[in-house]
């Protein structure tokens, strides 16, 4: 293993057992193979947190909570109190943080585009498609802006403690922490143009999406670059790990297990013309302790997508499955939602679109045997226009309830997880039917001291999860993405599209939920 690595300490005061930083690593290569762009990892020590935050050594909605739920538990006064800041991260990566309070007209390519096409290509060029994650101390943000970033935040005070810049490609999800180490693998969103003749010629088998992407593993605490590897195709879905192995997936049809200490690889299986997509890796473990790890993939003719299943530990194909009859899915297919797994009840539940006409879609949520792939239920949540970009709206699991959002209709469901008979669906004021903008509800709501809590266009809505009644809603501005408020003690995380980070106190939302 071999970096060409400079390591410089700048600004450091004489006396001072810790160096006021920043500590500057770079790296132009692993393993003999050179990098695209330089990787410049700045490090700053006296911005980190010398207290211990409570938080777990896991990102827990990867690799602990296969349910989805995005909720950290923490010791730190400060989080339970409640802490408010807001960070224009993208400024500090080589992007332009917009105002929140800037209006869609005003964006790049607004004129060109329009505002909604505007709002999906800055989100997938330039901005945040996904939520944070939190884990060992630290709020962990990626951006697509190109190259693509990784930053590591102090939670308190909203000070940026490390930041890795010129990764090989747009970094559109979010990081996975285990155990000290955070990793992200990046791929953008685009096709060459060879791809499209694939499709004339009906060779859906050679379609992949992203020429390259790759997989980065970081020191949590400081930056410094542990392992990485290249991809065959985009690498946007994040990764998911059990019992110390990595798995991920690929615009090229490949899904692929690693040892997450090393990167050293395990298995690696190959699907010709299935694309990952924006659906990250989740897994179900067997009765018998193997993991399965299960991932969404889009094909280019019907019926449009798989999820596909595999054996942890050798990678063989345990399962597939598509949407259940009689609906058909439809345009990206099962590669746009990562899928809900409940470990107690041994069901995989997620979200697509179907039965495209006329420029309509039905919003379906089902539900599959987690051991063999096979339907349980499916449920259609309602019709309406094809939503630009991202197609679904990612489920969350508590309990006997699986909750996720319609983007079509603007919708919050609530569904039995055992029979899929819809419990109550909310509709969301402030997003319009038809949709205005891509706005959502498409991150799966984060459930938190007995309420729903949900991020969709520009606001944070707070729902009764008994029977869907919105409590109050919470202006943010900007454009809120795929992502789930992530919340710890009185605190609330959001990433934001026009390259912010904002942390919120819940008291500041809504201040009555303490009474629930």
């Amino acid at each position: 293993m071999t970096f060409l690595n400079f390591t410089s300490i700048v600004a450091q005061d004489k006396g001072d057992q810790q160096p006021k930083g920043p500590i500057v690593y770079t790296y132009d290569e692993y393993n003999g193979t050179y990098f695209p762009h330089i990787l410049t990892v700045v490090y700053y020590p006296c911005n980190a947190t010398c207290s211990n935050l409570g938080f777990p050594s896991v990102w827990p909605v990867s690799n602990e909570n296969q349910c989805h739920n995005a909720v950290v538990n923490t010791t730190c006064q400060a989080l339970i109190e409640g802490v408010d800041w807001q960070l224009p991260l993208l400024n500090y990566v080589g992007g332009v943080a917009i105002p929140l309070s800037t209006p869609p007209c005003k964006l790049p390519w607004a004129q060109q585009l329009g505002v909604k096409g505007a709002l999906v290509y800055y989100t997938q060029m330039v901005g945040e498609p996904l939520g944070v994650t939190l884990a060992c101390g630290l709020l962990y943000a990626t951006e697509d802006s190109m190259p693509g970033s990784i930053t590591a935040i102090n939670p308190v005070t909203g000070k940026i403690v490390w930041m890795a810049n010129g990764l090989a490609g747009p970094a559109m999800n979010n990081p996975v922490v285990w155990h000290g180490i955070v990793y992200v693998s990046v791929g953008g969103v685009c096709f060459t143009f060879s791809q499209f003749v694939h499709f004339e010629e009906h060779q859906y088998c050679k379609i992949h999406r992203g020429r390259c992407g790759a997989v980065y593993a970081f020191n949590a605490t400081d930056g410094q670059l542990l392992w990485m590897r290249f991809t065959y195709g985009e690498a946007m879905p994040a990764p998911a790990i059990y019992d110390g192995i990595l798995a991920y997936v690929t615009g090229g049809g490949c899904f692929v297990g690693v040892n997450a200490t090393t990167g050293q690889t395990l298995w690696v299986d190959h699907f010709p013309g299935f694309m990952a997509n924006m659906a990250s890796v989740n897994y179900y473990v067997l009765p018998n302790g193997t993991p399965l790890f299960i991932a969404g993939f889009t094909y280019a003719a019907a019926p449009y997508g798989y999820i596909i299943a595999v054996n942890g530990l050798n990678g063989h194909e345990a399962w597939n499955a598509t949407m259940p009859a009689p609906y058909v899915g439809a345009n990206t297919g099962l590669g746009d939602v990562a899928p809900a797994v409940d470990q107690q009840l041994g069901i995989v539940v997620d979200n697509d679109i179907a039965n495209f006409s006329n420029g309509y879609v039905d919003m379906v949520t089902f539900a599959l045997n987690a051991t063999n792939g096979k339907p349980l239920w499916a449920v259609n949540t309602g019709r309406g226009p094809i939503p630009p970009a991202y197609k679904g709206g990612m489920p969350l699991i508590v309990g006997n309830v699986v909750y996720d959002g319609n983007p079509s209709l603007g919708t919050v469901n609530a569904i039995c997880i055992k029979t899929g008979k819809i419990l109550w669906s909310t509709k969301l004021p402030c997003l319009q039917t038809p949709p205005k903008f891509p706005g959502g509800p498409r991150g799966s709501p984060t459930y938190y001291h007995g309420l729903l809590w949900v991020s969709a266009g520009q606001y944070v809505y707070v729902i009764n999860p008994k029977n869907g009644d919105i409590l109050t809603f919470y202006w943010i501005g900007g454009r809120l993405g795929i992502m789930n408020p992530v919340i710890a003690g009185n605190t609330m995380f959001l990433s934001n599209s026009y390259g912010w980070i904002v942390a919120i106190p819940l008291s500041q939302i809504y201040p009555a939920y303490i009474y629930y």
